[in-house]
């Protein structure tokens, strides 16, 4: 076995400290926005909550921005592969979009402070769209390419997708929040990428699978 297929070594003790105060450090810093929102974060906060010497902080971390940052990514990159390991192998393009929408729509609803974070950072997030732009607009080619879409521009179709979600999350956050509104938002993008109403309506109302378990992630596709 040549040095380029070998496997690579496992981590050193070192190596395995550091890599453990990396987690506790984006772990408080990911519980104290959950919490309180991105604003409430300071470099003490998060050092006193992963008993982290502040110093240690800047090992792993250049700024409170990086550390907001890295929580994001890791948040939104988790978040995508339990979709695709909710979508993966549904044979329906139709179902896989309204599910992965629905999905992304009840953020908002079952978790607030993060329904505001996402609308705060906007498509303006380079994060959100490197993560979930790609998967959005894989989803919207399968069903072109099956034939369940009409969509001439795949990409703006994505980028559509991610506006209208920011702009229903916070239409519902700033509102009354008397209903969830995951469906509806869900039937309104089938309608878009050319499902008829009444089917769009039909496939938004099935039952929601629920997300799997982080434990339950299949490999990445």
């Amino acid at each position: 076995m040549t040095a380029s297929t070998a496997d690579p070594a496992p981590l050193g003790r070192r190596a395995r400290k550091q890599e453990l105060t990396r987690l506790r450090l984006v772990a408080a810093a990911h519980q104290q926005m959950s919490a309180a929102g991105a604003q409430s974060i300071t470099i003490l906060s998060i050092t006193e909550a992963a008993d982290v010497a502040q110093g240690t902080f800047y090992n792993y971390f250049e700024s409170r921005d990086a550390i907001i940052d890295a929580v994001i990514h890791e948040a939104v990159e988790t978040f995508g592969q339990r979709l695709d390991s909710l979508t993966r192998g549904m044979p329906d393009a139709a179902e896989i979009y309204s599910f992965s929408l629905r999905h992304l729509m009840h953020t908002a609803v079952s978790d607030p402070v993060w329904g505001w974070l996402l609308v705060r950072l906007g498509i303006a997030q380079t994060t959100l769209l490197s993560i979930l732009g790609p998967r959005a607009a894989r989803d919207i080619q399968i069903g072109v390419d099956s034939g369940r879409f009409v969509v001439p521009d795949v990409a703006l179709a994505s980028a559509m997708t991610f506006g209208a979600m920011l702009s229903a999350m916070h239409s519902y956050l700033d509102g009354p929040r008397e209903f969830d509104p995951s469906q509806q938002y869900a039937e309104y993008l089938l309608r878009m990428v050319g499902i008829p109403a009444l089917e769009a309506h039909e496939i938004t109302q099935r039952p929601l699978p629920p997300m799997p378990a982080l434990d339950d992630l299949g490999p990445a596709t």
